[in-house]
């Protein structure tokens, strides 16, 4: 059967029990205020006629290749082909339109640099790849003079794979699901630091600011990777600066009653 434009092969059908608010568990963190946010933040994207969904690598994936005419190929960090994702080190949220088609995406991924850095992690290709040496494109290579780079270590999550269904673009998406994503990976695991990687263009558009991000440091130079050429932002966040974010959102936004969360209020 020929899916529409777009579509990928998992949007037809849509497990309830994969409703976000539904399957959320808060493991770290104050629960108090994350669960005041993921209720508001879910009742921001019901009145957009949106809902979120936790969703598989795989159907990152598909989704990726189905809208490949408004979205790059995914970066390798989460591309299932180069690394095995598991609860332990993977989640994706998803925000499907009313017909259940995903129109918006954000993952984020668990990284242990203990003993090491996000510095050496990318220049190694490790950050990457499982198997730099098997994996690694012809010529590819990762150089980063970013200087709070090698600052970062210990338990970090990358945050991305963003993409926004052109349909949706200029609703506000941008400014919720990268939010929500970040504050769900702080109740998932005890991490110190969120980071990701920004093109310039994306940058000069002020999306790190959008994105959460509080640190911008220069650069990191990708050669030859799934995404091509170029020169990028390193950005960063550290927990105790996004719950504040979350404090301040909540502190300007309509108050809700946490007690629908049930033992997670």
């Amino acid at each position: 059967m020929q899916l529409p434009k777009g579509q990928s092969k998992y949007d037809s059908v849509v497990n309830q029990e994969n409703d976000f608010l539904s399957q959320l568990e808060v493991r770290y963190g104050p629960v108090g205020l994350l669960g005041r946010y993921f209720l508001r933040a879910s009742s921001v994207m019901r009145a957009r006629g949106l809902t979120l969904h936790f969703a598989r690598i795989e159907e990152l994936a598909e989704t990726n290749r189905a809208n490949r005419d408004n979205w790059l190929p995914l970066v390798s960090v989460f591309d299932p082909n180069s690394f095995k994702a598991t609860e332990d080190n993977f989640f994706c949220i998803v925000a499907r339109d009313p017909s259940g088609r995903i129109v918006g995406t954000h993952a984020c991924r668990l990284f242990d640099w203990t003993g090491t850095n996000f510095h050496e992690a990318a220049t190694s290709l490790r950050l990457f790849y499982e198997d730099p040496e098997r994996m690694r494109r012809p010529g590819e290579k990762c150089e980063v003079t970013a200087p709070s780079a090698k600052t970062v270590s210990g338990l970090t999550v990358y945050s991305g794979a963003a993409w926004y269904h052109p349909d949706y673009r200029g609703c506000g998406l941008s400014r919720i699901l990268p939010h929500i994503a970040k504050a769900y990976a702080l109740t998932r695991w005890p991490a110190d630091t969120i980071v990701s990687l920004m093109v310039e263009d994306t940058h000069k558009r002020g999306f790190a600011p959008r994105f959460g991000y509080t640190n911008v440091d220069w650069a990191v130079y990708l050669t030859n990777s799934v995404v091509g050429s170029g020169r990028l932002a390193f950005l960063s966040v550290k927990r105790e600066e996004t719950l504040k974010l979350i404090a301040d959102y909540l502190a300007d936004s309509p108050q809700v009653d946490v007690g629908v969360l049930g033992g997670y209020a």
